[in-house]
């Protein structure tokens, strides 16, 4: 699991939230990590790193040849084992299927990563048509509402045709309010209804949003539950096997109860 694309047909979802989450956990179980912002519509990832003033170069100036690896990889200031490359202020169009394989593999070749992953845009985007056939696995995300999760399936739909054959799910955001479980969608119904196995669940946490603002991820702040499910997942991606709750504080096992 090296290249890891992660998507999902709805925008507001949180993918960017758990591609920096997710790639900062790997990063932090010393995996040589690397996070690519291919969001081609609204890049986003330097705000949300604190990275906004060492870009130069972003991912489609590699594609196109304009730049080389090294000029184009950024390391993170306060991450160890975290790299960055981000999207393109305007895109022009350029970027194809095979110019961005042949980037991942000079930069797996050249830099040596682990993992790669690649956040995408919003929406059955081109980032998505060009990225997906040169990674492995696809975390969609999804949150609890309705029109999350039938984006989650039309997601599945569109990387099955691009032959992405791995594909996991992640609630992002899930309400943990005793008294909101029986009005929002359940485990067992966003699996079914997404035919997708879950890889992890990433509770509801206000600070999330005031961190990104901020240029920093749970890993900065103190321990939280949010930072817990991050390491889970991403131990589940370097092939462990850890339960679904596994280090959760002040979440009763009911809340998961899959209805």
């Amino acid at each position: 699991m090296s290249r890891i694309l992660v998507t999902s047909c709805k925008g507001g979802v949180g993918k960017s939230t758990v591609s920096i989450g997710v790639a900062t956990a790997l990063a932090a179980m010393g995996k040589r990590t690397l996070l690519i912002d291919f969001d081609l519509g609204n890049r986003s990832l330097d705000l949300m790193l604190g990275m906004q003033d060492d870009l130069i170069y972003d991912i489609c100036d590699l594609t196109s040849g304009r730049a080389d690896c090294a000029s184009v990889v950024h390391l993170h200031p306060n991450h160890l084992n975290l790299a960055f490359i981000g999207a393109p202020f305007r895109y022009e169009g350029d970027a194809t299927e095979e110019s961005f394989a042949s980037a991942l593999d000079k930069l797996e070749e050249t830099l040596g990563f682990d993992f790669i992953l690649v956040d995408t845009s919003g929406g059955a985007h081109e980032s998505v048509a060009i990225s997906a056939p040169a990674c492995d696995t696809a975390l969609i995300v999804s949150s609890q509402t309705p029109t999350a999760i039938r984006a989650a399936e039309k997601s599945g739909i569109l990387l099955d045709e691009k032959k992405v054959d791995e594909q996991y799910l992640i609630i992002n955001g899930f309400d943990t309010q005793k008294e909101n479980l029986a009005k929002r969608t359940g485990i067992i119904e966003m699996i079914d209804r997404t035919r997708t196995p879950l890889l992890g669940i990433i509770p509801m946490d206000a600070r999330l949003s005031l961190l990104s603002e901020q240029g920093k991820s749970v890993f900065d702040g103190r321990k939280s539950n949010c930072r817990t499910a991050f390491t889970n997942i991403a131990k589940r991606l370097c092939g462990e096997h850890v339960p679904l709750m596994k280090g959760f504080s002040g979440i009763k096992r009911d809340t998961f109860l899959f209805r």
